[in-house]
């Protein structure tokens, strides 16, 4: 996934204001990092890193990591407190993965360095590990320990990804993220129209990713409007999901194309709840034990029961 060209989910599709993106700029330390998450909102995003490498970590979409305890519905995931503690408890079980007779369900690993430019696709698990750059004298690994990583980063939408975005802003309010601790930000109940909204006001765009770039009779290169890609990729969402990250459970189907609906038809008016008490538990209580089976059959060095090894909700 690491490359210099981003390919086709990053066709210039979208004009120069292009909504619901952002630029961001991390500075971060020898073998800090982030812990498995999949990108908020149904987003693709791409990562440059500009001083030190990175270490990446992917599974794909409906294939959760070891060690990584989802609820059934996705508003809470329980996992180890830190990258450090994944490593010690749950890489044996990364690498048997490795070796899943289904090559798509296989986790993929690469290293990104100054010049690369990585892409992440929506629905991906992934983590990532800051190791430096090996072109400083780090003494006897031969790796900079000392320096900081900076890259840059960005979220945003194109036309591979947007039905899964509108469905998402339309069925999991509750797990729309970036913008609840923003007073000034448009609120997630409001998000999914209000991008509805901006979308439809873009004036024109090529429509490559959605395979509608066409000449006319007079040889002149056809041009959508945002309002038309929008068109197409409601009706996509109104389908299902295009993305096996994201299932609907029986009573949270979504009702796309109606903002103020997050349920179908049979819970009009009933949003997603947070997923209560009792879940999050059942949820801990199953990381626990697969964390204590782990350590009892010699997959991990760290004992669960030792106090060495702990749990967090994100």
């Amino acid at each position: 996934m690491a490359s210099k060209s981003l390919g086709p989910h990053c066709a210039p599709s979208v004009p120069n204001n292009e909504p619901l993106t952002f630029v961001s700029c991390a500075s971060t330390s020898f073998r800090s990092g982030s812990c498995f998450h999949i990108d908020p909102n149904c987003t693709h995003a791409w990562n440059a890193p500009i001083i030190g490498r990175k270490r990446w970590i992917f599974y794909p979409p409906g294939v959760t990591p070891p060690g990584v305890f989802p609820s059934p519905n996705g508003d809470d995931v329980c996992m180890p407190i830190s990258i450090g503690e994944w490593f010690l408890t749950f890489w044996d079980q990364h690498v048997e993965r490795r070796k899943d007779p289904d090559v798509k369900r296989r986790p993929l690993e690469c290293t990104a360095c100054p010049g690369d430019v990585l892409f992440v696709p929506h629905g991906w698990w992934h983590m990532v590990m800051n190791i430096g750059d090996e072109d400083i004298d780090g003494g006897a690994g031969g790796v900079d320990e000392r320096g900081v990583s900076v890259a840059l980063t960005r979220n945003y939408v194109s036309g591979s990804n947007l039905s899964d975005v509108l469905r998402f802003l339309d069925s999991r309010v509750n797990q729309i993220s970036g913008c609840r601790d923003r007073g000034e930000a448009i609120q997630p109940d409001d998000l999914g129209r209000e991008f509805r909204k901006a979308l439809s006001e873009v004036k024109h765009c090529r429509s490559e990713s959605l395979g509608e770039e066409k000449n006319d009779d007079n040889g002149e290169e056809e041009k959508g409007r945002w309002a038309d890609l929008l068109e197409r990729a409601e009706q996509r969402a109104k389908e299902g999901w295009g993305c096996d990250a994201w299932v609907d459970l029986p009573s949270t189907c979504a009702s796309v194309g109606n903002a103020d609906k997050g349920n179908c038809d049979d819970n009009a008016g009933v949003k997603d709840e947070p997923t209560n008490n009792c879940t999050k538990t059942s949820v801990l209580a199953r990381a626990k034990q697969s964390s204590s089976c782990s350590s009892e059959c010699g997959m991990s060095s760290t004992s669960a029961s030792s106090g060495a090894f702990s749990f967090s909700f994100l």
